[in-house]
């Protein structure tokens, strides 16, 4: 038996301490993050997907900061399977089908997260989730975005396969001989049954992305340990209303916002616009132009229009179009959880509220996805019936020309919108009667420009240039969206002034300064979503394109398709003309930051340092605020300045990932705003390219598909999947719905051993919710022998972060036994700027952060400049709820039991309280262990430095005093 494994379960004297490491991104192993050999670790409290790790020796050298002191307790939490693993044992085709759905569901991921960037109310009560502005809109944009995934799978099966494949209208050599032959039967010759069969592949499609996200979320509950009834019984303690932190309320990992009335809305929209697009086909495509596919105005015209021809098939285009306003009204009443739950101080009244409303949400959305069924049936029985005007036509698919286009425009105008959720709602700035003025120049302004895009789109012929009404419309869309961006734009700066003025003057300050993207993350993160969706969308119809076009076993994605070339919808054809022009202008200014800040070695601040060897070249501070340039150095000193350039040029990435959603932007307007008529041919010859690209990316995934069960970009799940599913119903589940509970629940049970009968608990806990709940408060809040270090990498220090919250979630006291150490982690330069409400400055207790520079020589020069300004002891100014830094201040009032460590040539790696001298933040080697001297440090590795030790034992320290 180790010193780390003596008497873990509390029995005799044994470590008291115990240091539990959580990891970041990239499933660093249970070994490594250990710091032993792979073989000298063992599961203690684990399944195949993760858990608790111990390790079975010591390392041999006593001097090796691996090797924990004897009153240490050393665990590792292993949670990275969680968020990369596949399918499971699946035979390989069906797994290639899910690696192939877990990359379309980035986009869905992308959307969760930016429901978490928005304005994030305060919550109260049991069962009730208040989800604040801008949430039902983000769930109409999350059922877009599935839409739109619909129009790019109907693109393929029923444009492309079905009305010119099989049809005779252009050459496919790929398609499959089996499916000609299917197709050539007497039963399935016609369109409109050809129509009708090949309207299953996009439902097919939705129904395998509900499946996996659906089946995925059973990996990921707290269902092991029972942790979530131990947090749910310890609730029962709460007996007000007062609000907490998102973080803090009780049940904020175990309350699903999206759940299964969510997901049959987005199989219920997807049959009712399967619906809509197969009737309106059949309804118009014996009257439609054969070679474009547009309808005329005089097949709309009375007597002869097939409106009233075939009054009977047309019937379901209305039909559609009122379930689709149906789900989306649906959708927007079920965002917020907090009407008609029952008293939270009545724990079991308020749990029956709660599963009465929830019946009767499953209810009502059964009865919408089963009303969307029939009518699904309905449609497919009238258009497949033999009809002679339209059995053998070879006009193109008519439903699938302003469809995707009319999908894209409503989900880039719900993104614009989103640029005012934060910046025209800040309670600071604007009254509720300004918030209220402000939201209803934002329902008109926004919707008018869409509306007129749309009518200036419609009115314009095929291939002409747009008119005199045209172009009214044009201008009447661009003041309407330059009137409603100037107002989110100057609005909040006219507030600050005036604010300044009535406070007698002073500095304005710029209120979104601290904030990601200036106050406007939802909307770039749902135009990164939106992109994403696009991008994909267009990879797959051209990929298709590509593969149906070509002769041979290898894609060729010809740049003339013959005599019967494969056409695509007009959408997809335009964004992915766009999509080199943007890679290319991204590329460029990303060229141009690195070239000019790779050109010269600027001396940046170091961080003080405490145990181990001193830094290389440390600076203390910028004197008058200005980085100096290095002189001639040794080579080693050189390898150093070069790394601490190289991570801040990394640091850049927030604005260039708002450049991304820039562009992004412009070319789905591009798609969307310009006729045909405007279209730029040049651009065309992009699409083979793309073609290319997409069937190559299927190949590599199919090849990961027979060899591997990991997630494609894998460490995306990671970053994504953190927070719970709020945003999209088939967004990823996340995996610290389990991760975190399970985390409280070790902590708890290691702080309560000394205090709890082992009598009562062994074979089963017997003691009430009540006394568990007591049990927990004193171990928590109360001086014990034993204490807990949450020892965190990376993204781990999120996840440690939270389940500090959630063990305070209870009570407004300090936390007498709890430490954190952090380490190149990302809390204060990233979350809390993305994520304020969730770990802001306000919540984390900690100084608020400007964003990174994209000119500055320091990338943090401006913020770095105002921490060297503050004292060691100054402190943020204290609100009504308690920070994390309170809960683990001491009863002396000035110890805190955290301590983080950082490094210049960390990429990921920050301070999370200041740059200037503080309590909390110090310095780490940056290069390795004394046997590597030529290795530089730069992300992982923390965990072998005399610093980290030094700190442990600093941290047990404090918390013993």
């Amino acid at each position: 038996m180790t010193p780390t494994e003596s008497t873990a379960d509390g029995s005799g004297m044994g470590p008291t301490v115990l240091e539990l490491r959580i990891h970041g991104i990239k499933n660093t192993p249970p070994a490594e993050m250990l710091g032993v050999q792979p073989g000298e670790v063992r599961a203690d409290q684990a399944d195949e997907d993760g858990g608790f790790y111990v390790p079975t020796v010591d390392p041999p050298d006593p001097d090796d900061p691996a090797r924990p002191p004897t009153d240490i307790r050393r665990e590792g939490y292993s949670w990275g399977r969680l968020s990369r693993l596949g399918s499971g044992a699946w035979l390989v085709i069906g797994q290639f089908f899910i690696q192939l759905a877990w990359l379309l569901i980035l986009p869905f991921g992308l959307s969760n997260t930016a429901y978490w960037t928005r304005r994030i109310p305060d919550q109260t009560g049991r069962g009730r989730w208040s989800s604040g502005r801008g949430a039902p809109a983000l769930r109409v944009f999350a059922l877009g975005l599935t839409l739109l995934y619909v129009c790019a799978l109907a693109s393929v099966s029923l444009s492309m396969v079905g009305a010119q494949c099989l049809a005779g209208t252009a050459s496919c050599p790929g398609l499959p001989g089996w499916v000609t032959e299917f197709f050539a039967l007497p039963e399935f010759d016609r369109r409109g049954v050809r129509m009708v069969v090949l309207a299953l592949v996009p439902l097919a499609g939705v129904l395998l992305l509900f499946v996996v996200s659906h089946r995925g979320r059973t990996r990921y509950e707290a269902a092991i340990f029972g942790t979530v009834d131990k947090i749910r019984n310890a609730r029962r303690r709460i007996n007000d209303e007062k609000p907490r932190r998102p973080l803090s309320t009780g049940g904020f990992w175990d309350f699903a916002r999206v759940r299964l009335p969510s997901e049959l809305y987005h199989v219920a929209a997807t049959l009712f616009l399967l619906s809509v697009l197969i009737a309106w086909d059949d309804v118009f495509a014996a009257c439609a132009d054969p070679g474009d596919g547009l309808v005329p105005l005089r097949c709309f015209e009375l007597p002869g229009s097939p409106l009233a021809g075939k009054w009977w098939i047309a019937l379901a285009v209305p039909a559609g179009l009122v379930g689709l306003v149906v789900v989306v009204v649906r959708i927007i009443l079920d965002t917020d959880s907090s009407r008609a739950l029952g008293d939270a101080s009545e724990p079991e009244r308020a749990d029956r509220a709660l599963a009465i409303d929830r019946h009767r949400r499953n209810v009502v959305a059964g009865l919408v996805l089963a009303a969307s069924a029939l009518l699904f049936g309905y449609a497919g029985i009238v258009v497949a019936a033999p009809d002679r005007s339209v059995n053998y036509i070879r006009t193109p698919f008519i439903g699938l020309i302003l469809a995707p286009s009319i999908v894209l425009g409503a989900l880039v105008a719900i993104a614009i919108a989103a640029l005012g959720w934060r910046r025209l709602t800040h309670p600071g700035l604007f009254t509720p009667r300004a918030q209220a003025q402000l939201r209803l120049w934002t329902w008109i302004l926004v919707p008018l420009a869409g509306v007129a895009i749309l009518l200036a789109v419609v009115i314009v012929p095929h291939g002409a240039l747009p008119g005199p009404v045209s172009m009214a419309f044009y201008v009447l869309a661009a003041v309407s969206l330059g009137a409603f961006l100037l107002i989110v734009w100057l609005a909040p700066r006219r507030a600050a002034e005036r604010i300044r003025q009535e406070a007698g003057g002073g500095e304005t300050t710029d209120a979104f300064a601290t904030e990601g993207w200036s106050g406007t993350g939802p909307a770039v993160l749902m135009m990164l979503a939106l992109g994403a969706g696009i991008l994909l969308s267009t990879f797959l119809v051209l990929g298709t394109q590509c593969w149906l076009a070509s002769t041979g076993p290898v894609p060729v994605c010809p740049l003339n398709g013959g005599d019967a070339p494969i056409a695509t919808p007009q959408a997809f054809a335009n964004f992915g003309g766009t999509v080199p022009v943007l890679a290319i202008i991204l590329v460029l200014v990303v060229a141009a930051v690195a070239a000019a800040r790779l050109a010269s070695t600027p001396l940046l601040t170091t961080p003080p340092t405490r145990g181990g060897r001193p830094l290389i070249l440390p600076v203390a501070r910028y004197e008058n605020g200005v980085v100096q340039n290095a002189g001639a150095e040794d080579k080693l000193a050189v390898r150093i300045l070069h790394a601490r350039r190289t991570a801040g040029l990394v640091h850049r990435g927030e604005p260039i990932l708002g450049l991304l959603a820039f562009l992004l932007a412009l070319g789905i307007v591009y798609t969307v705003v310009l006729p045909s008529s405007l279209h730029a041919p040049a651009l065309d010859l992009a699409l083979p390219a793309l073609g290319l690209i997409a069937v190559v990316a299927v190949i590599a995934i199919a090849q990961n598909s027979a060899t591997a069960q990991e997630r494609p970009i894998s460490v995306m799940w990671d970053l994504m999947c953190f927070l719970p599913r709020a945003g999209h119903p088939f967004a990823p589940p996340c995996y610290a719905e389990r991760v975190i509970p399970e985390l409280r629940d070790r902590v708890v049970d290691w702080l309560e051993a000394d205090i709890v009968d082992q009598s009562a608990i062994r074979g089963g806990d017997r003691r009430s919710p009540e006394e568990r709940a007591r049990d927990e408060h004193t171990a928590l809040t109360t001086p014990q022998r034993r204490k807990v270090i949450l020892s965190a990498h990376s993204l781990g220090g999120v996840l440690a972060v939270s389940c500090i919250f959630t063990l305070a979630s209870d009570t407004q006291e300090r936390l007498r036994n709890v430490g954190l150490l952090t380490y190149g982690t990302q809390l204060r330069a990233y979350f809390g700027r993305f994520f304020p409400e969730l770990f802001g400055p306000e919540a984390l207790g900690v100084f608020p952060t400007r964003g990174p520079s994209l000119r500055a020589r320091d990338p943090w020069l401006s913020q770095v400049v105002m921490d060297q300004q503050r004292t060691p002891d100054e402190l943020p100014p204290s609100g009504s709820k308690p920070t994390l830094r309170e809960l683990l201040t001491q009863p002396d009032g000035v110890t805190v039991a955290w301590v983080n460590l950082w490094r210049r040539t960390d990429y990921l790696g920050f301070p999370d309280f200041s740059y200037g001298h503080n309590r909390i933040d110090r310095g780490a080697d940056e290069f390795g262990p004394a046997r590597y001297l030529v290795q530089i440090a730069s992300h992982p590795g923390y965990q072998s430095s005399a610093q980290y030790m030094t700190a442990l034992r600093e941290l047990a320290d404090r918390l013993r005093a």
